[in-house]
């Protein structure tokens, strides 16, 4: 018998896919991703959603380089 899920298609690029892969992992058993798709991507439960675009954001503000600071 077939079982369908509620859920989000997230397409993203390698690293971004490691990345979620990594939360998803730390965040068990209480883990969002459905199924690895392939490599650019994911199927995810949609309560994730707003959960990882937090994530995203800390880690782009995380990983930005101001191109007006002179070094």
């Amino acid at each position: 018998m077939v079982e369908a899920t509620h859920g989000v298609l997230v397409t993203c690029d390698i690293p971004v896919k490691q990345f979620l892969l990594k939360l998803d992992n730390d965040r068990a058993p209480d883990r969002f991703i459905v199924a690895k798709l392939d490599d650019t991507h994911l199927f995810i439960h949609g309560w994730a959603v707003d959960m990882i675009k937090d994530q995203l954001e800390k880690l782009f503000a995380e990983n930005h380089i101001d191109a007006n600071v002179c070094y």
